[in-house]
């Protein structure tokens, strides 16, 4: 004999909703897309305005006063007769201005938070309240619910109805957790609502910060003679620490002196990204400015000079790598220092070669040393390389070495020699194809460091400028 069916309460799907339900589905639809504290109140005590027939509503709050004080942060109570509600509403804010609420002490709502515990009032008179006056004299029942924050009571919810009669211990029992449900939505909403003003408010100094930092950098690269120059410059954040620069030799850094036709170039990196490194970018580009005249002569004198400074900021846990270059356009000098950072690369075309012989491309590695800020009196040496019409010159930042594709591996220095080795060697087409690269290379991915690359190329040798004056680069 086979079992009957086992009863099941499962409603269809094509089962309409009570209208209970509805109410409830739509304020918790309406809720979850609420951004402050007072629509997400809104919608509860309308809903249990026409849910449980609630005539009024009073929040307090006793956060940081003493024991009896309180402030009245809401007030709502409706005409009986009409079901129109009319509302008493503190003039501030009662999340963000709470401070400006009066405190009050005393009255029936005295009577509420002498003590922590959920209560319920029946046979209500409250006339000439001394802090409420007359705003409960038709209220005769109310449902008192401690709203805890740390456990301790420190808000506390009524709801206020006109029956004697009108609430029992059942319906104090759910509405404790009921209103300590809602007080916990509304503290998320306005937790929610601080940390998007805080992150709005530093997003704003942080777009200051990137703005004076973009400032630092060379509106438009310089006209070098006897060379073509070009550069990129991507920061993770909005800002960042990566820096770049090519100055005229014999010319200070207020553009005070004489250039003889010889250039200086640099690209840093402090340790980092984002608005700490951006400030310790615009700190060396600030001491560049004091740079002697005398010490350009040497790059590894510019990084001594730095590192010193540096060192004397004691700025702790952060450092900055950098690769100084001097170039002269007379006889195809090129000398160099670096200071922790990557070497650059050198390109250079063999015309009478075929294939991947007729491309040469070397590290300049010969010399190295510490970042800068570690050690005061750490050493840093010259090396030069003569180079000739068709060479080219890469510098970079690791943001570049580091970059990532999806499965983990490194762009890393192979990278950029094959962007060296597939461009033309001319200095834009070297950029161009370095950022095509990395972008196909990281197939979307955000970059997890700033990346900046120059590139310089030397187009002739042996015909350097005569001596001018700044103002007339």
């Amino acid at each position: 004999m086979t079992a009957p069916p086992v009863p099941t309460t499962t409603r269809r799907p094509d089962a309409p909703n009570t209208p209970l339900l509805e109410q409830m589905t739509g304020m918790l639809r309406r809720v979850s897309l609420a951004e402050e504290p007072k629509a997400v109140l809104a919608e509860f005590t309308e809903v249990m305005r026409k849910m449980y027939g609630t005539t009024g509503y009073i929040s307090l709050s006793t956060r940081g006063l003493p024991p009896g004080h309180y402030r009245i942060t809401r007030l709502h109570t409706a005409e009986q007769a009409e079901g129109v509600t009319s509302t008493r509403i503190a003039e501030a804010d009662p999340w963000s201005k709470i401070n400006d609420l009066a405190i009050h002490r005393g009255g029936f709502l005295g009577q509420v938070v002498e003590t922590d515990r959920p209560r319920v009032f029946t046979n209500l008179n409250v006339t000439d309240d001394p802090v409420i006056g007359d705003a409960l004299q038709d209220i005769r029942s109310a449902l008192a619910v401690p709203l805890y924050d740390g456990g301790e009571a420190k808000n506390w919810s009524l709801q206020l109805k006109h029956e004697p009669d009108g609430y029992t211990e059942q319906d104090l029992e759910r509405s404790l957790i009921r209103s300590n449900l809602i007080g916990g939505t509304v503290r998320l909403v306005q937790t929610a609502k601080q940390l998007r003003d805080a992150k709005a408010k530093i997003d704003r100094e942080v777009h200051r910060i990137g703005d004076i930092q973009r400032a630092l950098l060379l509106d438009e690269l310089p006209e070098v003679h006897g060379a073509t120059v070009a550069a990129t410059y991507q920061t993770y954040d909005t800002a960042g620490g990566d820096y770049y620069n090519i100055h005229p030799l014999g010319v200070d850094g207020l553009l005070k002196g004489r250039h003889d036709g010889r250039w200086g170039m640099m690209v840093a990196d402090v340790s980092g990204h984002g608005p700490a490194a951006a400030v310790v970018m615009a700190m060396v580009q600030s001491m560049l400015m004091c740079l002697p005249v005398g010490d350009q002569e040497s790059a590894a004198a510019v990084l001594r000079f730095l590192n010193r400074h540096l060192c004397a900021k004691r700025i702790e846990q952060t450092f900055v790598t950098a690769l100084v270059v001097g170039f002269d356009p007379q006889d195809g000098r090129l000398w160099y220092a670096r200071a922790g950072h990557p070497p650059a690369l050198l390109r250079r075309n063999h015309p009478d070669q075929t294939g991947d012989d007729a491309v040469e491309i070397r590290s300049l590695e010969d010399v190295g040393g510490l970042p800068l800020g570690i050690v005061e009196d750490a050493e840093y040496e010259d090396a030069e390389v003569f180079v000739r019409p068709g060479d080219t010159l890469a510098m970079f930042t690791d943001g570049i070495l580091e970059a990532r594709a999806p499965d983990g591996a490194f762009f890393g220095e192979s990278g950029v020699r094959d962007a060296l080795q597939t461009c033309s060697g001319h200095a834009q087409c070297f950029i161009d194809t370095l950022n095509a690269h990395l972008e196909a290379f990281q197939a979307g991915g955000r970059p997890q460091d700033d990346q900046t690359a120059l590139a310089f190329r030397v187009e002739q040798i042996g015909q350097r400028p005569a001596t001018y004056i700044a103002d007339q680069i």
